[in-house]
């Protein structure tokens, strides 16, 4: 619980510093030259200020640990790396982790941001790989819905790229497939509305580019696209429920479109998804070989660590000694886990065999859809989980601290 008493500090109120972290820097897309007086990070500063005098008080558990956040450098709740620390800082969360898809961009802000309000910051990104002996088994991994296909975090990034490493070059390998494919579904989501809706013009590419700080846009970005179209071209709430239906063949109520990020699921699930009529298949090229994605890590200078799904149970995932023996040969020491998708019991199990095994453990929330939700999680102040938790987390702690000022990010 958050009480505020609203003041104005040079003629800028709370609020007003508040939206200003929502809204886009120099050198992304959607900043006009000029519009804002104040950069995010500046906003974020005299929030600060607000807070160390008093006129912003936060009241509730404080000490919370949080290492697997998205910001809108990827796709997120959170509207920029700011944001995300400002409400950290309202949750009373201590410790934060930023992990966006496929890129660091954000680091450098968060870092700044973290350091204005007395956060510590943990910097980690997640890709996608191939784990090639599940793909032979026809097992999933860690998404439940690709065989083979396996999301791994590059745990405590302390440094950019060496210049012309493979880590790099596959990063950029990825990304530009990535890219070519949300191309496509863009133009076939397109098409898709244009003839069930008789729309025109329909979304385009740029468009959803530009809901992108650096045009890296996601899957997720397409169905955002598509739900700000559909409320501007249909201002009355029954008629967008009614080409709702519609375009996504399936009854549509209101109330699932006063949920913004309810809305932008249902859609990306009627027609992003496979098997559904815009959806594109995944290039080779977007994904690298499991040991090779570790090697990324690495040269990121991070902790590779693999994220356990643990519900719904996986194949790969069904006997955890068998995957922590997996995960060794791999040469990867450490897991994460977003508490909140499990049962107590299969949270205990995951936790205590890596415990057994020395693994850290680190634990976050994900955010990585535009519905808002506890960045503290339901377990993480249970007594059985939170000691693990503060470790993992302390862990990652010292290995950037023991290469702060070696290894530049």
């Amino acid at each position: 619980m958050t009480v505020t008493r609203a003041k104005e500090r040079g003629g800028t109120t709370r609020t007003d510093l508040e939206s200003r972290l929502l809204r886009p820097d120099v050198g992304e897309n959607g900043h006009v030259d000029g519009a804002e007086t104040l950069s995010r990070l500046g906003a974020l500063r005299r929030l600060g200020e607000m807070m160390e005098s008093g006129d912003i008080v936060v009241v509730g558990e404080r000490g919370g640990i949080n290492t697997h956040v998205h910001t809108a450098k990827s796709f997120s709740y959170f509207a920029s790396p700011s944001d995300a620390a400002w409400q950290a800082k309202l949750a009373g969360v201590r410790v934060l982790g930023i992990n966006d898809h496929y890129t660091i961009a954000g680091h450098a802000e968060f870092s700044a941001a973290c350091e204005i309000l007395d956060i510590e910051p943990l910097f980690s990104m997640e890709a996608v790989a191939t784990w090639e002996d599940a793909v032979s088994a026809g097992a999933t991994v860690n998404d439940p819905n690709n065989p083979g296909r396996t999301y791994l975090t590059a745990k405590g990034v302390t440094r950019s790229f060496p210049a012309g490493c493979a880590g790099e070059r596959d990063l950029a390998r990825m990304n530009r497939a990535l890219l070519e494919r949300n191309r496509a579904m863009t133009a076939k989501l397109a098409s898709l509305i244009e003839s069930r809706l008789g729309l025109a013009p329909t979304i385009t590419f740029d468009g959803v580019l530009a809901l992108t700080p650096h045009d890296q846009p996601t899957e997720r970005h397409v169905a955002q696209a598509a739900a700000l179209l559909l409320e501007a071209a249909y201002a009355e709430l029954d008629e967008r429920c009614s080409a709702a239906s519609t375009l996504l063949e399936t009854e549509v109520d209101a109330a699932a479109l006063t949920d913004a990020a309810a809305f932008q699921d249902l859609i990306r699930a009627r027609t992003l998804k496979i098997g559904r009529p815009a959806y594109v298949e995944e290039s080779t090229e977007a994904f690298i070989p499991v040991e090779r994605m570790v090697a990324l890590c690495l040269d990121l200078g991070a902790i590779p660590t693999y994220p356990v799904l643990g519900n719904p149970v996986t194949p790969w995932e069904e006997d955890l000694d068998t995957l922590y023996d997996r995960l060794e040969a791999l040469g990867i020491h450490a897991i994460e886990v977003i508490p909140d998708r499990n049962t107590v019991e299969r949270l205990l199990d995951i936790v205590e065999k890596a415990v057994a095994r020395g693994f850290p453990v680190l634990s976050g929330t994900e955010h990585n859809t535009k519905s808002s939700r506890p960045l503290v999680d339901r377990f993480f102040f249970d007594e059985r989980f939170r000691p693990h938790f503060e470790r993992g987390a302390q862990v990652v702690i010292e290995h950037q601290a023991s290469r702060r000022g070696t290894e530049s990010r």
